[in-house]
């Protein structure tokens, strides 16, 4: 039986204001092995000299430029001028180790796989695996229950075929990040069977300016991107009703949030309840919606004496 053909894979790179680590990230992708890919890097408005660098490597890689819209808008920017079957995400901060391409090929092509998560190294000297650990991975059946996947691999390791990822993006846009990688996860794991690469393939920068991972300002919009991927993945996937209820919920008692914020995400929360896409919520939510609400009334002065 002849083998099919290598599929051609695109690399989305979404950049804003990382001039600093931008070369290497294209670097790492430029000097893959794989012959057919091309590589998309979406600048999301940046202020620092960003588009000077991306101007330099010309014609070897593909430049959207757009304005500031947050991350998701360079999600949805990158695939509408993608050509791959294969759809690589990748975060301008951090970079692909060698061979990560050929061994996705691999993978595609032998496995027949809907998508494909490879964890990520913090150690920049890393080399690409002489073997790969895979687990397969359905978790179908256990998401429309309810169940949260355990998928420890952060954005740039995701990848994706084109048919299933042009049932999640586009996305909704925000200035913030808004929707996190596990709207993304979920979405994948939810429509389709794929793998999880245990051996890294790719490198993960940790730094001072990382906007969501190890860092501090990370923690008070912690709650607003759960409750929001909550209730997006709730109102796009009706089989994903439960889970995304009670990811919202979370998000809720988390505590992190009070006042305006509170009380706007409550308001988008009790919209989103009135819709009859979503009246199937579990009473985890009901009663941290409840607790949510009771928080915002005033409290009762207390007597002395």
């Amino acid at each position: 039986m002849a083998q099919s053909p290598l599929p051609r894979i695109s690399v989305l790179v979404n950049n804003y204001n990382y001039a600093a680590y931008l070369p290497a990230c294209i670097d790492s992708v430029l000097a893959q092995d794989y012959a057919d890919f091309e590589l998309i890097v979406v600048d999301d408005g940046s202020k620092d000299n960003s588009r000077e660098i991306i101007a330099g490597y010309g014609d070897r890689l593909v430049a959207v430029l757009k304005e500031n819209g947050g991350q998701a808008s360079s999600f949805n920017a990158g695939f509408a001028a993608a050509s791959g079957e294969i759809l690589c995400l990748l975060d301008a901060d951090d970079a692909f180790l060698p061979g990560k391409l050929s061994r996705l090929a691999e993978i595609y092509v032998r496995d027949g796989v809907d998508w494909c998560f490879d964890k990520v190294t913090t150690d920049e000297a890393a080399q690409a695996p002489a073997q790969l650990k895979l687990t397969p991975v359905d978790h179908r059946q256990a998401l429309g229950r309810g169940r949260f996947p355990s998928i420890p691999v952060p954005t740039s390791g995701l990848t994706f075929r084109r048919g299933l990822l042009a049932q999640i993006l586009p996305m909704p846009v925000a200035q913030d990040v808004v929707l996190s990688d596990n709207y993304l996860k979920f979405a994948a794991t939810y429509l389709g069977a794929g793998v999880l690469v245990e051996t890294p393939l790719t490198f993960q920068r940790i730094h001072a300016t990382n906007r969501y991972t190890g860092a501090a300002q990370a923690s008070p919009l912690r709650s607003r991107i759960m409750i929001a991927t909550g209730l997006e993945l709730a109102r796009r996937y009706p089989g994903l009703k439960a889970l995304g209820a009670s990811l919202a919920a979370g998000g809720f008692a988390q505590g992190e949030l009070s006042g305006r914020a509170l009380r706007e995400q409550l308001a988008a929360a009790t919209s989103a309840a009135a819709n009859p896409r979503l009246a199937a919520l579990d009473l985890w939510w009901r009663v941290t919606m409840k607790r949510a609400r009771a928080s915002l009334a005033p409290r009762k002065a207390v007597k002395a004496g």
